[in-house]
């Protein structure tokens, strides 16, 4: 892995974790507001579930960092390795094809709700819908990276 992979890594291990912190604190504190003091905060629970949708595509950006997302190697486990290498290309393919998808279709929502805005919070609804383009965009670079790894060693393994 590459010292700015590691980096950008850190970065959103820590974006994460303050994503994670701050539902942790304002749940907290509207729980205590509520039962203590017979009130809360109007926002917090909006707020809260916009940090959960980008700590889910942050932590989405980690797994696929790590190289820890879902995959079935029940078939593919058992060809030989050059078949391997073609497979594993050939669901990387469908893998960009998923990602540009949600890219075209997260770009179109971040146009679409650039214009409304969050009665609780005061924010606009494409400040959270971004975390979709930031995650296609995340993915589709890992990917292509990784794509290029599985080229070269399967041209390895063809000499």
């Amino acid at each position: 892995m590459t010292d700015i992979l590691k980096k950008l890594e850190r970065l959103i291990a820590l974006l994460a974790s303050a994503a994670m912190s701050g539902i942790v604190l304002l749940v907290f504190i509207n729980v205590v507001l509520r039962y203590c003091f017979n009130t809360g905060l109007t926002w917090s629970d909006e707020a809260a579930v916009n940090l959960f949708v980008w700590f889910i595509f942050l932590g989405g950006i980690l797994a696929g960092i790590d190289g820890l997302h879902l995959k079935v190697d029940v078939f593919t486990g058992r060809l030989p390795t050059a078949w391997q290498h073609r497979c594993s290309i050939l669901a990387q393919c469908f893998v960009l094809l998923s990602m540009g998808i949600l890219l075209v279709g997260g770009i179109e929502q971040v146009m679409v709700t650039s214009n409304n805005v969050s009665s609780a919070t005061g924010i606009p609804f494409s400040y959270i819908t971004v975390s979709m383009v930031v995650f296609a965009v995340s993915i589709i670079l890992l990917t292509l990276h990784e794509m290029k790894g599985n080229v070269q060693d399967n041209r390895e393994d063809a000499e």
